[in-house]
């Protein structure tokens, strides 16, 4: 499973809230066009009414979740990683740090 960064759950929770108060702001929007113009409905009247009451939530929610993708799709520059070479001792180091250990039990 991949794993997402902490601020795209983030942004995606305020996606999904933004984008529940536009459907509570519509749902609003309708009931006060019906109850203000119940005599005379006007389809197209009905639909900007609507648009002009939930646009800017809507455009919240959209834009929250277009952060949230770029976010995830963003990759940070990996930083060069140096890797030392282990360097391993010659034979004759070796005697020599096996007598000095040795001396030095001795002492």
């Amino acid at each position: 499973m991949k794993k997402t960064k902490s601020l795209t759950i983030l942004l995606n929770v305020f996606a999904v809230l933004s984008l529940a108060y536009t459907c509570y702001a519509a749902i609003q929007a309708y009931n006060t066009f019906i109850s203000y113009y119940s005599t005379n409905i006007d389809v197209l009247n009905l639909v900007m009414y609507m648009i002009t009451t939930c646009y800017q939530s809507l455009c919240f929610s959209v834009l929250f979740y277009a952060l949230g993708v770029f976010n995830e799709n963003f990759k940070k520059p990996e930083e060069p990683v140096v890797v030392e070479e282990k360097k391993e001792p010659k034979e004759s180091e070796e005697t020599k740090t096996v007598e000095e250990n040795e001396k030095k039990e001795e002492k």
